[in-house]
């Protein structure tokens, strides 16, 4: 409730005389997420990052990101408080992330703007098609238009967008930097290693029993498990106790030669060099209704994918996956069959992911740094 009346008072804000101000909205976390690769590379020490939200659940998260200079709730959005602060700010370039179209927000002024990663869903389409008289000269204020997708793009345009103000670069959410991390463990030359990243309550089980039938074909297999919260590791201690098998902590293995059949990773911020080492990788959160984590990360580094069906929160990354080749879907009773037959016979990855994420990086830099040719 507090969040809700800053709203609609101007903050204390002296922008610096010598930098250039970069206004950033972002509707919410994962908006910010897509987004942190390019704005990494906008964010040096002759930019100011202003970054806004809206969703009230983002500001503890966002205020402790070390990117932005000035974070704070987007301004009531109604009643010209968004006009008020954008004159106190006065920004050189405004990015706004995604699809927050709040009318106001739409005509912020700035010397230079851009929507990245534009995306309509079918039930906004509708709206903005009943409304698109105010829609057309709002979307038509903005330097460039830069959507995820061409159907994306096909919509803006039924909207009354000129083509000019439109392109295509592709999803952000394909921008992936994993941080760069090496493992100190050293394995056994020739096992399998599979990776289950990210897990959940009611998904170790199934993925301990899929592994327990791997293990009758290949030996030699160990299954790194990576649950998604740290605090879970002493359940699912009590969980491998049932099961016949060796596990060892990640922090008792520093700088040691693994032995054993499962590893536990009760570290933060390894998991993508997990991924790295793996044979086939298993990504947590879509076997039960949590709608998924990354499903892109471990393809990143060449690796097969398999995931559950519930995958919701990255629905549009799988069609990238499945085009790369490297996307397996199961429900999770046949999850051992999958494991298997890819062990077996190992995918080859029809496009490289690292060269696709730099493109799309690329196509985005090209409109949103500081080139007049650009938009």
């Amino acid at each position: 409730m507090l969040n809700f009346f800053r709203r609609f008072i101007l903050p204390n804000f002296k922008p610096p005389a010598d930098k250039k101000i970069i206004w950033v909205h972002t509707p919410s976390v994962g908006e910010f997420l897509t987004a942190k690769p390019l704005l990494q590379k906008l964010k040096d020490n002759k930019t100011y990052l202003v970054l806004t939200y809206f969703s009230p659940r983002a500001e503890n998260f966002l205020k402790k990101q070390d990117l932005a200079d000035f974070v704070l709730a987007l301004p009531f959005p109604f009643g010209g408080f968004i006009g008020k602060f954008n004159k106190l700010i006065n920004p050189e370039l405004f990015l706004l992330i995604e699809s927050d179209r709040f009318p106001e927000l739409l005509k912020v002024k700035a010397k230079r703007k851009f929507i990245l990663n534009a995306r309509i869903g079918e039930s906004s389409f509708k709206l903005l098609r009943l409304l698109k008289p105010i829609y057309q000269n709002a979307f038509g204020s903005f330097n460039k238009i830069i959507c995820k997708s061409e159907e994306d793009y096909n919509k803006f345009l039924t909207l009354g967008v000129k083509e000019e103000k439109l392109t295509v670069c592709g999803n952000l959410k394909a921008v992936l930097k994993p941080p760069a991390v090496k493992i100190d463990i050293e394995f056994p030359r020739g096992v399998k290693i599979i990776t289950a990243g990210s897990t959940h309550k009611g998904e170790e089980k199934l993925i301990l029993d899929a592994f327990s039938e791997v293990k009758k074909v290949y030996k030699n297999a160990i299954l790194i498990l990576a649950p998604r919260h740290m605090e879970r590791i002493p359940e699912v201690k009590n969980l491998l106790a049932s099961f016949p098998f060796s596990y060892s902590l990640r922090t008792e293995l520093k700088n040691k030669t693994f032995e054993g059949d499962i590893l536990v990773v009760d570290t933060l911020g390894e998991l993508s060099a997990f991924y790295e080492i793996s044979d086939l990788c298993i990504v947590g959160g879509t076997f039960v209704p949590l709608g998924g984590h990354n499903i892109l990360e471990p393809a990143y580094f060449g690796k097969p994918v398999i995931y559950g069906p519930h995958i919701w929160k990255f629905k549009d990354l799988e069609e990238l996956l499945k085009d790369i080749g490297l996307g397996f879907k199961t429900e999770g009773v046949n999850l051992a069959q999958v494991l298997l037959q890819w062990l077996e016979n190992p995918p080859k990855p029809k496009k490289d992911l690292k060269k696709i994420s730099e493109q799309i990086l690329d196509c985005y830099l090209r409109y949103t740094v500081d080139n007049p040719t650009a938009g």
